[in-house]
C-alpha cells in the first residue's frame, strides 16, 4: 500500500492558516512523491521560509523546494501516515 494515499485530516489550526491551495499543493506533493523515489518515509516534514517550500524526510533521505506565489508566515509542517489515515499538523500542534 502506498503512503499518504488515504484518508487525509488536517487539525484545525492548519485549515485557518494556510490558504487551501497550499495545503491542496502540500497533499500533492507528498501523494505524488512515489513517481520520485522508491521509498516514502511515514512522516514528511514541510517548512515554509521567506515563501520558499522546503520538503524533506528522513529515511531515505530527501529534499525539494518549491517557490510559493502566496506570502504566508515562516512554519514547519509534520505530514504523518499511520497506515489507516494521514494527518497534516503545525510542528508546534505534535
Amino acid at each position: 500500500m502506498k503512503k499518504f494515499n488515504n484518508l487525509i485530516f488536517t487539525t484545525r489550526t492548519v485549515k485557518e492558516e494556510l490558504p487551501e491551495e497550499v495545503l491542496l499543493f502540500i497533499v500533492g506533493l507528498v501523494q505524488n512523491m512515489h513517481k520520485e523515489v522508491n521509498e516514502i518515509d511515514y512522516l514528511q516534514v514541510i517548512t515554509i521560509e521567506n515563501n520558499t517550500l522546503i520538503h524533506t524526510q528522513e529515511i531515505p533521505k530527501y529534499k525539494k523546494s518549491y517557490t510559493l506565489l502566496t506570502t504566508i508566515k515562516n512554519c514547519k509542517l509534520f505530514f504523518i501516515d499511520n497506515g489507516e489515515y494521514s494527518t497534516l499538523m503545525f510542528s508546534h500542534e505534535y
